[in-house]
């Protein structure tokens, strides 16, 4: 039987307001929400207009931040995607497959790029939101990729592993859905960072209950090697610090400080320079030989 230690407890800021509790798993170091809501309750917990990655009109001053990160960072993801691929892949063609694809965005952005794409979404209210270009990519689950022969040289998460019900299974699935040389790129937030450790329980980037599961670079890492895949690179993504501690700002005082999350997103990410522990981290992961 897992032991688990009491981290710290923090609120649902975004719907219900209910409190929920953070544990550390002793075995794995990963930190786990608790009680974990019900595949079907999880559902009830994304029902905002204010979340904005499954809704790209979302209003408000903290949602016109998080379009322009988007952007910003899009065309990074794309070529440390590109870098991260084998050279035996085809550069300008290669198959992503894009794992809680939100609305489609970057989907849309490789699709331009020429590259061949498909999503996994099961959340409604995302998929109604996606661009017309990539609905008809996007699928609920792996099951009917999982049926088909190609297999795709990249496989993205753009901070969708955290809201993975069951962790070990996806990353299995994933890894039999990769070429041989294929890859997997996560983005998640750190919980070891400057900012994580100054909000504490306000910290944004828990976003209890919707985030199931809270890593650092030593448990993600683990968890990929129990299916044999490996880290092989880690990027960190500057712009996170400053969004989340706006983010945390709002839930401290319900009011936008943006100027005090910009100097504590600065504050972070000049921490890390050092630490290396940036807000949010992009890890790459090879199948090991």
């Amino acid at each position: 039987m897992k032991k688990l230690k009491h981290v710290l407890s923090a609120n649902d800021h975004l719907v219900t307001g209910r409190k929920f509790d953070i544990l550390k798993n002793s075995e794995t170091a990963i930190l786990e929400t608790h009680p974990r809501p019900t595949k079907e309750q999880l559902q009830t917990y994304y029902d905002s207009e204010n979340y904005t990655s499954h809704n790209d009109k979302s209003a408000g001053i903290v949602s016109f931040c998080y379009r322009i990160i988007k952007s910003i960072s899009t065309s990074r993801k794309i070529r440390i995607g590109q870098k991260s691929l084998s050279k035996k892949t085809p550069q300008n063609k290669p198959r992503l497959l894009d794992v809680g694809c939100g609305t489609g965005h970057f989907l849309y952005s490789c699709l331009k790029k020429g590259w061949q794409i498909n999503g996994v979404e099961n959340n409604i209210n995302a998929k109604n939101n996606s661009r017309t270009e990539v609905s008809p990519f996007i699928f609920d689950d792996f099951e009917f990729l999982k049926s088909q022969p190609e297999r795709f040289d990249i496989i993205t998460m753009w901070h969708s592993l955290e809201h993975i019900i069951d962790l070990n299974q996806t990353i299995l699935d994933m890894k039999k859905l990769l070429t041989k040389k294929g890859v997997i790129v996560v983005a998640c937030p750190n919980h070891k960072s400057f900012d994580a450790r100054f909000y504490k329980e306000s910290w944004a980037a828990y976003d209890l209950p919707r985030h199931l599961w809270h890593f650092n670079k030593d448990s993600i890492s683990m968890l990929f090697l129990e299916e044999n895949m490996r880290l092989t690179k880690t990027y960190p993504m500057y712009w996170d610090s400053f969004y989340i501690s706006i983010l945390s700002e709002k839930i401290i005082s319900k009011k936008n400080k943006f100027l005090k999350g910009l100097f504590i997103g600065l504050l972070s990410n000049a921490s890390a320079l050092f630490s290396k522990e940036y807000s949010s981290l992009i890890y790459v992961f090879n199948k090991e030989n």
